[in-house]
């Protein structure tokens, strides 16, 4: 499947950090998408939180402050080498970690009602089916918070990226793999996809874009690499030609442009009052 394909782009821990960093360096939007998810909920009496598709730490990092003092966060990821940066996460939270190297499908193993707080950040797209399991296993009182990405993410190099696959011998293409994965849960959809399982889903949109100049284009080139699975896992073509071919690309448009300009739109989903129990009674 093209999904677990995909996943791999993460086994590149120091290339996952440098693609947020970039994100990070070139944002529009100057506030932590973390604390537009928590700002203005109580999280003191949290104890038991899971971050699922948890990566190097980057939500769990966020509870600083803000979960019980004896707080300890069970983080699942498939890469295992993100055991590490994890638990330094853990620590930089002052909260205890401890790390499942495991698929998504490994929350069925967990109790009913296990958690007080259930965290997923970009990831949720890649297994909306288990959207189930997380309100089976989220408190009676307790909270899950999702982030994700808006069904135009990555518009702008998504376009550009199918503009050279011709000359690159691939052939034109509809739709990307990236496309089709977002589109399995959305900040459109989200919680449509939600609601028959969590009685109240509050929507919160975090607009944003990254800027370009002319001479960071090379930045925009590394992050493309760093994702290259992501548009290009079903297309068969040399990934340097096609690179070669999108780097004269977008230069001219950041040229023509004096910029250029990347939608990186998400949206945040709070749910509480979990309905598993009682749609499977």
């Amino acid at each position: 499947m093209a999904t677990l394909g995909m996943v791999k782009v993460f086994d590149d821990v120091t290339g996952h950090r440098r693609a947020a960093t970039i994100i990070k360096n070139h944002s529009t939007n100057t506030q932590d998408i973390r604390e537009v998810a928590l700002a203005g909920l109580d999280l003191s009496s949290c104890r038991q939180i899971l971050d699922l598709g948890c990566g190097f730490g980057f939500f769990t990092e966020g509870l600083k402050g803000k979960v019980h003092p004896d707080a300890i966060v069970t983080g699942v990821d498939v890469i295992g080498d993100y055991e590490e940066p994890f638990l330094d996460a853990c620590r930089h939270a002052g909260v205890k970690g401890r790390f499942l190297p495991a698929r998504a499908s490994l929350i069925g193993e967990f109790a009913a009602a296990t958690f007080d707080l259930v965290l997923c950040s970009y990831a949720l797209y890649f297994f909306p089916r288990i959207i189930p399991y997380l309100a089976r296993i989220t408190r009676e009182k307790g909270i899950f918070i999702t982030i994700t990405h808006n069904r135009d993410n990555m518009r702008e190099l998504i376009e550009a990226v199918k503009r050279v696959l011709p000359e690159a011998g691939a052939g034109n293409k509809r739709s990307l793999p990236v496309e089709k994965l977002i589109a399995g849960f959305s900040s459109e959809n989200g919680a449509a996809l939600l609601s028959p399982w969590f009685s109240r889903v509050q929507a919160i949109g975090y607009h944003n874009s990254l800027i370009f100049s002319p001479d960071d284009i090379r930045e925009l080139l590394e992050y493309f690499r760093f994702k290259t699975l992501f548009f290009l896992s079903e297309t068969p073509c040399d990934v340097q030609t096609v690179t070669a071919l999108l780097a004269g690309q977008l230069q001219r448009i950041a040229v023509a442009q004096n910029r250029f300009v990347l939608l990186k739109d998400d949206g945040i989903f709070i749910c509480t009052d979990p309905q598993f129990e009682r749609k499977a009674s």
